[in-house]
Parts: C-alpha cells; structure tokens; sequence
C-alpha cells in the first residue's frame, strides 16, 4: 500500500540540502521505470520508506523536518514565518532560532531580521500593555481562589449553625459530628517563661519548695497559661528569691533546675534537674578519660591486645604507661567498675571495640565523650610547648632547647617514662624524662637554659614543670615538634587537671636505679 501526501522539494546550497535534493530525484526517477507507474509519481518525492508528500499538505513542512531533514533552513524559516503571522511568538522564536543554527544558507539573513522584528514587536506589544495598566500578575492564583472560596461557605455555615442554634462554635461543631471512639483532644496552651535566682548553697528540698510555690503563684496570675520557671544560680545576694521574666535565652543554658506547670491538664508542678554539675566537669572528666584510653591504646600497640585489667597500666619501668587511674571529676572517685551503674568512677569493659566504649565515666552522658588522645605540641620558634587533650589545653610551658638548632623537627612518641633518670651524672636529666629515642623531654638544674638554645638537642623544662607534666603524659603519647606556627588555638578547662590526681598514689617504681639512658642531654 502506497501512501500519497504532498510534494516536497529541498532547495538549500548546503550539503545536507543537496543531499536530499539528490535523493529526492533519485527516487522519482525509481518510480518511473516501475512497470505500473502512478500518474501522481511526477509530483510526489519519496519521504520515508513508503510515505510520499506534496507541497500542497497543509502539514508540509512540519513532515519535512520530522522525516527528511530535521536542520532544513527553509522548512524552519517557513514554520516560523506561519506561528508569527499566527501571534505564536514562543514558536515562532523557536523555528528562527533553528535557521540560524545551518550557516551559510539563503535563509539566514531572512530569519536573523524576523528575530530582530519579532524583538520589535514584542517589547511595544508590552509597553502597550503596561500603559493601560494590562501588565500586572493576579492577585492570588486560581487553586487559591477556589480554597478561600470554599472556606468561607465553611465559616458562613458555622455561623449560621452558632446563630441558630445557640452555644459556643466548639460545642456545635460537636453536635454536628458523629465523633469515632478514642477520640483525643489536645489543648494549645501559651508558655510563659521566667527565671527564679538562686543561692548555689540553697538546699535541695527548699529549692523544690520555692519552685513549687512561685510556679504555683506565677499560674493564678496568668490564667490557662503553661508556666515554665527556670532556676538559675548567682552570686549577687540582694538577687535571691527573685522572679522574673526570661528575656533573654542564654539563661536558660546557666538553668540547673526548670519547674513546669500548666494548670489547664495537669495539677502537678513538674520540677526536673539539668545536672549542672556534669556540665561544670564534663571537660575534666573528657581529660580523665582519655588519659586512659591513651594509655590503653598503647599498651595495645605494644602488646597486640588491651589488658584484662588496669592495674596492668601500673607497673613498675618499663611497664609503666600510666602513674594512676585519675579522679573522675563529678563524682571525685577513681574506682573502676565492670558495668555501668551511675554511681561514679569509672567503667572499664576489655571486650569492647571503641575506646569509647572501653573506658568511660561512670556517670549519666559521659559515655558519648569522644575519643581524643592526649598530646604534645612544640614550637621551636617560641620556644613553648603545650601539653593537650583533643581540644583542652592542659598546660604551656616555655622550653629549652639544642644548640645550633639541634634539636630535630618531626613526630615523635614517648617510649620511656623516668622519675629521676640516670645519665652521665645523677643530675644530666633533673627530677623526670620522657624519652623520645635518641633525645627526651626532661628536667634541667639550670633554669637559665630555658627560653634558649643550651641543650645538645633535648627538650628541657624546669624541674617544677616537668614533675607537673609527667603524670599527665602516658607511655605512648604523640610528640610533635615543628619550627614555628600552632596547628589550633586549644581551650583551657575552668580548673587545672591536676585536681584529678587521687590522693593516694600507686606504689610501683618509675625510678629504675639499673637503667643508664643516654639521651643527646
């Protein structure tokens, strides 16, 4: 079957047009030499497979493009001329745009002038417009029209309802709805938030009394609204016992205790503590912790697995990774339990596969503090070093160092940890070392060294600061020394660490009498 639309014919002097002009003649003159030709065959051209076309289809060149050329120059200027004339300026944009694609061809210029005159058109047609006060958006779309129509009927018939039948809207919406069982109500409530100061030495059960009292005063005063009553500690005496009205949020984070009532669903006051004290400790219980896990995870490197115990952490040189188990600063206790009870110390647990979840405070929240092992940071320049844990900064100290600039830059760790180490003499390395390999950490005699360049490559520090730093630096501690510059500008915790020390120290020896080290001094 044979399909007969309307005559096309390709006039274009680029290739593609030549091309199809070829192919078009070639298949008429296919046509012609079949046995039984059409008398239509002389004004008809082969389009696709067995689909032939005449100029006079209405569709003509819409035909053109999709099956014989989808780039001819004069199918698109002819399609853009008819959506012009039609008003159709997006197509008409379109299909000029495409001529101008195919260059050279004879079409070209035409369709680049029709842009210019569609532009033309288009920006007077829009000043027309704007002068009679025709440009201008709709106030709202349609689909919100419809809504703001259909919630209008909504109020006009509860109105009629309210007016009709008598009562409050609430209790007519009842009547007209059959409700399911189970429904569920909720009140909405304004919350209405104070302060009430405090005295920190303020006994618990007075605290909960006057809490108790104003919340409940606070209430009458403010009818069916939520009270929220937060109790903050200061330090200004005339300030105690007084109410006031939060005005500003930070209050909230200084609150210890917050008190809610809310009358209109529940005659109880709610008092709930905040735990300020954790708050107050957490950055020394962080020290504590991973004080521990550093050791810890030493110990491990060195031994291929963690101990089954702590006290494996207290042994004499060289097993030494640890001087103590410290305080945990909310609780003031350095007893080690198996599992978590909340009742301070510490919870050690061996099977675990983080050291977060190895060795922990025994305490409500201090089992999410991270991993941050300790460290130490030098800087040659300013002859400083800082002792770290993550980012609490322990202590500074300033620093001695080789001469010549001996003292070698690079990352290092604490192999040796020597109360009164021996060298040479009984005094070449002071009061404690931390050894490093070849150089050390360690005490001077001559405090006149530090803040200079006097050793043969150690580090040195005074007597006083090595002994304070040497419980703080487990075996296996990182040591990083560089030329100048810091890599972070580290936080200090309220109160010194060394408040973590347990009053009663361990009894195993650091001072190895046998042991002669031989560090650069």
């Amino acid at each position: 079957m044979i399909h007969y639309v309307s005559e096309i014919l390709i006039v274009s002097n680029t290739k593609a047009g030549q091309a199809n002009l070829s192919r078009t003649e070639r298949s008429r003159m296919i046509r012609r030499q079949e046995r039984f030709r059409n008398p239509l065959d002389d004004h008809l051209i082969h389009l696709h497979k067995n689909l032939y076309i005449s100029q006079s289809d209405p569709l003509y060149y819409e035909k053109v493009i999709r099956y014989l050329d989808a780039n001819s120059p004069e199918a698109h200027y002819n399609l853009g001329q008819k959506y012009q004339l039609k008003g159709n300026w997006k197509r008409a944009f379109f299909h000029y745009k495409e001529v101008l694609k195919t260059y050279p061809s004879p079409f070209y210029s035409a369709a680049n002038r029709a842009l210019h005159q569609l532009n033309e058109q288009q920006a007077a047609h829009v000043a027309k417009l704007s002068e009679v006060g025709a440009v201008r958006k709709p106030l709202l779309p349609p689909l919100m029209k419809k809504l703001l129509i259909v919630l209008a009927v909504i109020n006009l018939l509860l109105l009629l309802v309210f007016a009709l039948g008598g009562g409050a809207v609430h209790s007519s919406v009842s009547k007209m709805k059959a409700w399911d069982v189970g429904r569920e109500v909720t009140y909405e409530t304004v919350e209405a938030p104070f302060v009430l100061y405090i005295s920190e030495q303020t006994p618990q059960a007075e605290l909960e009394k006057a809490l108790h009292k104003q919340a409940v005063q606070l209430a009458k005063d403010m009818p069916k609204t939520s009270i929220l009553l937060y109790g903050v500690v200061t330090q200004d005496s005339t300030s105690w016992g007084k109410t006031m009205r939060l005005t500003h949020e930070d209050l909230i984070k200084q609150a210890i205790v917050v008190a809610t009532y809310q009358p209109e669903i529940d005659d109880a006051v709610r008092i709930r503590f905040l735990n300020a004290a954790w708050k107050e400790h957490q950055p020394l219980t962080a020290i504590g912790a991973n004080l521990v896990r550093t050791a810890l995870m030493a110990y491990s490197r060195d031994k291929g697995k963690v101990p089954e115990r702590l006290d494996a952490l207290l042994q004499d040189y060289p097993g030494n990774y640890l001087s103590y188990i410290p305080k945990e600063a909310g609780s003031g206790s350095n007893a080690v339990a198996e599992a978590y009870t909340g009742g301070g110390g510490w919870v050690y647990n061996p099977q675990a596969q983080t050291p977060e979840e190895m060795f922990y405070a025994n305490m409500a929240g201090a089992e999410a503090v991270p991993y941050a092992p300790i460290h130490i940071e030098i800087n040659k320049a300013e002859h400083q070093l800082k002792l770290l844990a993550g980012n609490q900064l322990l202590w500074d100290k300033p620093i001695g160092l080789g001469q010549q600039d001996s003292t070698p830059v690079g990352d290092f760790i604490v192999t040796d940890r020597v109360l009164q180490p021996r060298g040479k003499t009984a005094s070449s390395y002071g009061e404690a070392g931390l050894g490093l390999g070849a150089i050390a950490l360690h005490g001077t005699y001559d405090d006149s060294s530090i803040g200079s360049n006097a050793s043969l490559g150690c580090v040195r520090l005074s007597n006083a600061d090595i002994e304070q730093l040497f419980p703080f630096v487990p075996k296996g501690t990182a040591v990083h020394i560089q030329a100048a510059g810091w890599p972070s500008l580290p936080a200090r915790p309220a109160s010194p660490p060394d408040v973590l020390q347990p009053a009663e120290l361990p009894h195993h020896d650091e001072s190895p009498e046998h042991v002669i080290f031989h560090w650069l001094g």
